[in-house]
């Protein structure tokens, strides 16, 4: 703030028009003395106006490193922020008395003295006083000082925003390696969980697979070989691996079948040659059986050990925890 000598000072250089009608004019000495005066006037004015731009640039500075150093600590975020409103509560005044406590920074740039020679004693009147100049100058800079540290202020959080988001769309090269070592691993654990279970599944296909084939080659073998002095007891076999709409029609027509191998005295010896499960059809419980089989006769109308060959298909059933013939189709 410029003291109150400093403003007489002034006052009484303020220059007063002259009128076209007063006949004493100002010698040229005169005026050459009162433009050196104002000259230095103006350079006081603009030193002072130089040292108040330097003090808003350092108080601009101590406020953006104090909220640096409070983004991690929150309580210390509201000291500061009570500390920039006070700040900014200061009329310009004050911060104009606080200039004086400062260096004097060194002057611009002025006008010569034989520019302000060129100046009418209108335009010199007309200028602004030192102490306008200054308050001007000062409330001017204080005013860009708070608007910057209010939009810092403003694009702090913006930047941290946008620099956790960059951080985010542009991943570490070993989080990269990570991730991908993990996908192969857990690819390479459910190929070979794939593996085990798939090769588990066609052990057990497998195996069941030669139970029904067993159990197919057994009946049509029973089925095939006969013996007329042992009728009954064969018939009785054929039944016992029998299940199903099979075995009912073969009880229905066991007596007869019976009395037809005692009178034809037939016996027969039948084998399997060949033998595939159709996979397509095969359960837990059931299976159709493809066989070639072969059955050598001999009976009373002349046949000895005439080789009789039979394509059949037949499907096999799970009954009481035995696999049994619970259908059988003659091929031609």
């Amino acid at each position: 703030m410029v003291s109150g000598g400093a403003r007489q000072n002034v006052a009484d250089t303020k220059l007063v028009p002259v009128s076209e009608d007063d006949d004493a004019l100002p010698t040229a000495a005169e005026m050459r003395s009162l433009a050196d005066q104002a000259e230095a006037e103006a350079a006081e004015a603009e030193a002072l106006a130089a040292a108040a731009r330097a003090r808003a640039r350092a108080i601009q500075l101590r406020r953006e490193a104090e909220v640096a150093e409070a983004k991690n600590q929150p309580v210390a975020e509201e000291v500061v922020a009570e500390e920039v409103v006070a700040e900014e509560a200061k009329p310009a005044d004050v911060v104009s008395a606080e200039v004086h406590d400062t260096p004097e920074a060194a002057p611009e740039e002025t006008e010569s003295a034989d520019e302000r020679e060129d100046l009418a004693p209108e335009d010199v009147e007309a200028a602004e006083s030192p102490d306008e100049a200054i308050e001007g100058t000062a409330q001017s800079d204080t005013s860009d000082s708070e608007a910057s540290v209010i939009d810092d202020a403003e694009e702090k959080p913006e930047r941290s925003r946008l620099r956790w988001l960059s951080r985010l769309r542009r991943p570490r090269l070993s989080t990269v390696a990570a991730a991908v070592a993990i996908v192969v691993i857990v690819g390479a654990l459910a190929g070979s969980v794939f593996m085990v279970l798939d090769h588990r599944h066609a052990i057990e296909q497998r195996r069941r697979a030669a139970e029904f084939t067993a159990a197919a080659r057994q009946g049509i073998v029973t089925l095939t070989s006969l013996d007329f002095e042992h009728a009954k007891e064969g018939v009785q076999n054929i039944i016992d691996v029998s299940t199903g709409s099979f075995k009912d029609d073969f009880v229905k027509m066991a007596d007869d079948f019976t009395k037809v191998v005692q009178e034809s005295k037939v016996v027969a010896q039948g084998s399997v040659q060949a033998d595939a499960v159709d996979l397509n059809t095969m359960t837990d419980d059931s299976a159709v059986v493809l066989i070639a089989s072969t059955s050598e006769v001999t009976n009373a109308a002349g046949a000895k050990q005439e080789p009789r060959k039979y394509r059949l298909i037949v499907t096999v059933a799970r009954d009481r925890g035995q696999l049994k013939l619970s259908k059988v189709e003659f091929l031609p």
